[in-house]
């Protein structure tokens, strides 16, 4: 007896300690004090969940259903989240009946204009990490809309909706007309951006009208009253900065099922980031908003591997809805043979990746060389890189010569079955190679709808080839210019100083110098194109398709000569 005895309590031993190791594997923030719905902070409770998480080597950080308030102060120096280096793990929110996100992220901050807002989630150097079924959002929330109700050609009073902040003294920033009959934007140029409301401050800063329980503001801007009606949409956010999700340096990252309500500045932001896979993302302005966040939908910067977006649904995003980009760097001094300082125009700096690809561009073709030796070494307290290759650098190379890093371009991205509308920007914004972009619908999109291109200005690269865009639904697109360009779908780079680009396979290689590299092998097929001006836009390409396309109520179909698009095949569009 005293032997089976000990058998048992041996046996109960051994399945309590596994038992308590399963569970370890799963760490619940409600156990650590973080409970929805009771208005208390659960920043401190989240972050000893995520510490517990890291000390026992959990693989999940779960989250009941409803609000988690995260009570940050002062948002330009608090982050509320922060994951770091936590592998093979998940951030799971809770579903509702019908598979939405039930798990909200809610944070409070003490509200001033022209704010940085530092990140609600921050996730850095997390290889294989999932997040899943999170709502993010704003209290108050950073922007706010209402109906013209009075415009005496000096100034605008606007009838603030119900659940919109009502804020004196809120700064004009990001702002967009909107037609209220149909919650589209209207086609019309943005009334203000981000820095020229400094240039107009005084004009572009709004007051409140009598009691603030009327909802009533009020915009003292000509400016402003010349471009709008009573009966229209005003909306506008109280600054253009920040970012509120954002992936650092994080390797097969998948992100599922997570919705953005309200934004300080972009909604998420990937950077060096290698494999990313995306469904059922949301971004979308609920109750009585028109508008969003202030900036991009989800920005990927200088990410690698293979990007699946699909599902995504972004709607009142101020500027752009996916931005895809790396940078250009330009020389700064040759050290020798093996060795060149380059230079970052601006942006973040982000390791260049040795054993990848920089491309020196001649004027005529690319050369490329294959990094060794990858140093980060500022320049004049600005970026700058100290890079020694396994070949020689080019001797043609001055410090006007155009460099392309494809350590910092994505190998593949695709977007397909998403749906963009009423974005004051373009909904996707590529300056990537290996692209397609399919079965999606785009409407009300104020600069061209898809724009593919390097944007030398801006810094942003690199030239886009191998570019498929198919069986893509866009309207209403496309009535105000980028890169100098109208049309519900642009293929054009941003010169450096220069209107328009030519590439001619039978001129003299003079004429192409310090040029950028032509778009290469761009395939525009099957695409449905209403309701605008111009429908297909391109320039400075090689070798572009434009094949089975229909075009409806669209003034001019398709807008490309052979002389700056030489190899171009038109083919079937009706």
């Amino acid at each position: 007896m005293i032997y089976k005895g000990f058998l048992v309590v041996i046996a109960m031993w051994i399945t309590g300690h596994h038992m308590g190791h399963a569970r370890d594997k799963i760490v619940n923030v409600t156990d650590f004090g973080a409970f929805p719905d009771d208005s208390k902070c659960d920043i401190n409770a989240i972050k000893q969940a995520l510490e517990h998480a890291k000390t026992v080597g959990a693989k999940a950080l779960v989250f009941e259903a409803g609000t988690y308030d995260l009570f940050v102060g002062d948002v330009t120096k608090n982050t509320a989240i922060e994951v770091t280096k936590l592998h093979d793990f998940t951030m799971r929110g809770s579903k509702d009946s019908e598979g939405n996100p039930a798990t909200t992220f809610l944070r409070h901050y003490g509200f001033r204009n022209d704010m940085y807002g530092k990140p609600i989630l921050s996730v850095r150097e997390c290889n294989n990490f999932r997040l899943q079924h999170v709502i993010f959002d704003n209290a108050p929330r950073y922007s706010t809309a209402g109906e013209v109700i009075a415009n005496d050609g000096q100034s605008v009073t606007v009838k603030i909706f119900e659940g919109n902040p009502v804020i004196d003294g809120t700064l004009f920033f990001t702002s967009n007309i909107w037609d209220l009959s149909t919650k589209t934007l209207k086609k019309a140029e943005s009334p203000t951006y981000g820095g020229d409301v400094y240039k107009k401050k005084e004009e572009y800063t709004w007051h409140v009208e009598g009691d603030p329980a009327e909802r009533i503001m009020k915009l003292n801007s000509p400016t402003v009253a010349s471009g709008v009606e009573v009966g229209e949409g005003l909306s506008w956010h109280f600054s253009y900065k920040g970012v509120q999700v954002n992936f650092y340096g994080c390797h097969d990252l998948f992100v599922e099922n997570v919705w953005t309500y309200n934004a300080i500045g972009f909604c998420m932001q990937a950077q060096a980031c290698e494999n990313i896979t995306a469904g059922k993302i949301k971004i979308m302005a609920p109750d009585n908003q028109l508008a969003v966040g202030s900036r991009d939908g989800w920005k990927l910067y200088a990410c690698r591997g293979k990007i699946v977006m699909d599902e995504l649904y972004m709607e009142g995003v101020r500027w752009d809805g996916q931005n895809v980009h790396g940078s250009f760097l330009s020389p700064y001094r040759v050290i020798n043979k093996n060795t060149i300082w380059l230079k970052k125009k601006k942006g973040a700096i982000l390791p260049i990746p040795e054993g990848s690809k920089i491309g020196f561009w001649n004027g005529r073709e690319e050369v490329l060389c294959t990094v060794r030796k990858s140093v980060i070494k500022p320049i004049e307290n600005k970026g700058g890189f100290l890079l020694t290759f396994e070949e020689n650098v080019p001797d043609f190379v001055t410090d006007k010569t155009l460099c392309q890093i494809y350590g910092w371009n994505i190998d593949h991205y695709a977007l397909s079955n998403s749906e963009f509308r009423n974005i004051a920007g373009s909904a996707s914004l590529i300056r990537n190679t290996d692209v397609t972009i399919v079965n999606n619908t785009f409407d009300h999109i104020m600069y061209p709808a898809i724009m593919i291109g390097a944007a030398i200005n801006e810094g942003e690269g690199v030239v886009p080839k191998n570019v498929r865009i198919e069986n893509n639904r866009i309207s209403h697109s496309g009535w105000m210019a980028r890169y100098g360009i109208t049309g519900a779908i642009g293929i054009r780079n941003q010169e450096k100083g220069e209107k328009l680009v030519f590439f001619d396979k039978d001129k003299a290689a003079a004429k192409l110098k310090k040029k950028s590299p032509p778009l290469t092998n761009i395939q525009i097929i099957g695409n449905t194109i209403m309701y605008g001006e111009k429908g297909i836009v391109a320039s400075g390409t090689l070798d572009l398709l434009i094949k089975g396309n229909v075009f409806r109520q669209v003034e001019e179909t398709i807008v490309a000569d052979r002389k700056s698009n030489p190899g171009m095949l038109v083919t079937g569009n009706e």
